[in-house]
C-alpha cells in the first residue's frame, strides 16, 4: 500500500513546465525540473547577464541534464553562457548559471522571447526534452560613449600606392572607459588595410581622443569615387559592463598615381582613294600608336557584318609583331567595294589583341565607317545646234540624262553666266527626283551679251542636287552655240519652245 502512494506521488511531481512571466519572477517546470529566471531586464547597446536556476523539485535525482539557449530575436544574441551541462541535479537541490546576452544599439524597447530547452535522463532512464520560453524586457535604449569626428581633407586615398587615413575618436560617456578595442576592416574588394587595423588602449578616459590612423592600399584599377571601412569598438565602464559601438568610416578616393602600363590605340585610318565608287579596289591603312610601355604580339582581324559589300582581298588577319613604348606602326589592309554597292555608309571593325607589359591579354575594338559614293554623271541629249545675235535671248532645248548607280533628288539646272553670256527669265529650271537612264527633257534661256564678238562659244550650265548624305552636289555640263547674225526688229518673248509645248500638253508643266 505504502509502494502504491509513493509511486502515485512521483506522477503527481512530474509536471509540465510553466512559461517564463516578464513582469515577475520568471517560473516554470520542465517535468520534474522547474526553471527560474532572473536579471531579465536588459540595456540595448551592451552586454547583459541574466541568472538561469534549474531546481529538481522530484524526490529523485536526475541526470544528464542539459540546458541550452537560443534565440531568434534579430539584434539579441547570446555570447556566452549558451549551453550548461550538469551531471546529476540531485532532488530538492538548485543549480544556476549566469547566460551573457548582447543586445544591439538598435533593438527598440520592448519585450522579447528567448528559448530555453532543457533535456535530462529520468530514474526509470527515461530521456525529457522539454521548451520553456524566456521573457525578457529591453527597458533602455543605447545612449553612445563614443563620438566619432571626420576631418574631409584627413580621408583622401591614392589609387595605386598606400596611403595613410585619419579619424578622430573622443570618449563622450562622462566616465572613464577601460579595455578599449577598436578593429577596422575593409569590405571593398579594391581597398586593403596593411597597418593600424586594430587599437588597443587599457584606460581611455574622460573626453579623452585617440587618433584611427589605418594604412590602406588601393589598387590602381580602383574607380575614383567614395568607399567605406568598417569601425568597431569594444570596451567596458568602471562597473565592468561591456559595449559594442561600430561605424562606418567614409574613404574618398579621388586621385591615381600615375603608372606605367601598356595603351595601344589607333591613331589614324585612312582610305586610298579617299573616295569609294562600287567596284573600286582601294587601301584601308591603320596606324597604331603605343604608349607607356611595351606591347607584345599585336594581332590585327577585320571584320564585316553579314551581306556587306565591302570584302578583303587579302587575309583578314595580320601580325603586327611587337610594339616599344613610343613607336607606331602603319598597315593595310586591302578591300573591294562590290559593284553592285549602293550609295551608303558600310561599318567594319578592327579587332586588335595584344600582350600587355604586365603580361595581362588586352584587346582593342574600334568600329570604322567605309563611305561609298554613288556613280552619278549628268549629259545632255539632243542638243541643237544654235546660231544667237549678240544681244538676243534664245532657248535650249534638250534632255537631261543621268548615267550612274543611285538616283538623285532635288535636282535644278541654271545658266552660268560668262564674259559673253548672261542670265535672263527663264535662266534656272527646277527638275526634282532623276533615276538613272531615264532622260528628262528641260528648257533653259540665255542672252548672248550685245558686244559679243562673233564666233562659237560654251554655254555652261550648273546642275545641283543631293545625294544619300543629303550634301548638295553641283555638277558642270555645257553646250556649243554659235554668236552672229542680226537680231530681229520685233524679239519675241521666249515662249518655251518645243519641250515645252510638249509638256504642257502632257500636263507636266505650266
Amino acid at each position: 500500500m505504502n509502494n502504491g502512494k509513493r509511486t502515485k506521488s512521483i506522477i503527481i511531481l512530474t509536471t509540465l513546465i510553466v512559461l517564463t512571466s516578464i513582469w515577475g519572477i520568471p517560473f516554470a517546470r520542465a517535468d520534474s525540473v522547474q526553471v527560474t529566471t532572473s536579471n531579465t531586464y536588459l540595456t540595448a547597446g551592451q552586454e547583459n547577464d541574466i541568472t538561469i536556476k534549474l531546481r529538481n523539485i522530484g524526490d529523485r535525482s536526475v541526470v544528464g541534464v542539459q540546458a541550452v539557449l537560443s534565440s531568434t530575436t534579430p539584434g539579441i544574441s547570446i555570447i556566452d553562457g549558451s549551453q550548461r551541462v550538469y551531471t546529476v541535479i540531485e532532488d530538492k537541490e538548485t543549480k544556476g548559471y549566469t547566460s551573457t546576452l548582447y543586445v544591439d544599439k538598435t533593438v527598440p524597447m520592448g519585450s522579447y522571447t528567448l528559448t530555453l530547452t532543457v533535456t535530462y535522463q529520468k530514474i526509470t532512464f527515461e530521456y525529457v526534452t522539454s521548451t520553456v520560453s524566456v521573457g525578457v524586457v529591453v527597458g533602455e535604449s543605447y545612449t553612445p560613449k563614443l563620438g566619432l569626428n571626420i576631418d574631409p581633407d584627413s580621408i583622401n586615398a591614392i589609387a595605386g600606392v598606400k596611403t595613410d587615413v585619419s579619424y578622430e575618436l573622443a570618449n563622450i560617456a562622462n566616465k572613464t572607459l577601460k579595455d578599449l578595442e577598436l578593429v577596422t576592416t575593409s569590405t571593398s574588394p579594391y581597398i586593403t588595410i596593411t597597418r593600424g587595423d586594430t587599437i588597443r588602449k587599457e584606460v581611455f578616459g574622460e573626453n579623452e581622443s585617440i587618433i584611427i590612423n589605418p594604412t590602406l592600399s588601393v589598387l590602381e584599377s580602383t574607380p575614383l569615387t567614395t568607399y567605406t571601412l568598417t569601425f568597431t569598438a569594444s570596451f567596458s565602464d568602471e562597473s565592468e559592463k561591456t559595449y559594442f559601438e561600430s561605424y562606418t568610416l567614409p574613404v574618398n578616393v579621388n586621385s591615381a598615381k600615375t603608372s606605367k602600363t601598356t595603351t595601344v590605340t589607333i591613331k589614324e585610318v585612312s582610305i586610298k582613294p579617299s573616295t569609294v565608287y562600287p567596284g573600286d579596289i582601294y587601301d584601308l591603312d591603320i596606324a597604331l600608336d603605343c604608349t607607356g610601355a611595351n606591347a607584345y604580339d599585336l594581332m590585327s582581324i577585320i571584320s564585316f557584318p553579314q551581306m556587306s559589300p565591302i570584302s578583303p582581298l587579302k587575309p583578314s588577319t595580320i601580325d603586327v609583331g611587337d610594339l616599344n613604348s613610343g613607336e607606331n606602326t602603319t598597315y593595310t589592309y586591302n578591300l573591294l567595294a562590290s559593284g553592285s554597292a549602293s550609295a551608303g555608309q558600310y561599318a567594319v571593325t578592327i579587332t586588335i589583341s595584344y600582350t600587355n607589359n604586365k603580361g595581362v591579354p588586352k584587346t582593342l575594338t574600334e568600329t570604322i565607317t567605309i563611305m561609298v559614293d554613288g556613280l552619278v554623271d549628268f549629259q545632255l541629249l539632243d542638243t541643237p545646234s544654235q546660231t544667237t545675235a549678240p544681244g538676243e535671248t534664245n532657248e535650249m532645248d534638250a534632255d537631261l540624262l543621268l548615267i550612274g548607280t543611285e538616283s538623285v533628288d532635288f535636282v535644278s539646272i541654271q545658266v552660268m553666266e560668262d564674259d559673253l553670256i548672261k542670265r535672263v527669265s527663264g535662266s534656272d529650271e527646277y527638275i526634282g527626283a532623276v533615276d538613272p537612264d531615264s532622260p528628262i527633257p528641260f528648257d533653259i534661256y540665255y542672252k548672248v551679251d550685245e558686244d559679243a564678238p562673233e564666233g562659237e562659244h560654251n554655254v555652261k550650265l550648273d546642275i545641283k542636287y543631293r545625294d544619300h548624305l543629303n550634301r548638295e552636289i553641283t555638277q558642270e555640263i555645257s553646250f556649243d552655240i554659235t554668236i552672229g547674225g542680226t537680231v530681229d526688229d520685233e524679239p519675241q518673248q521666249p515662249q518655251g519652245g518645243t519641250w515645252l509645248w510638249i509638256r504642257r500638253l502632257l500636263g507636266l508643266g505650266p
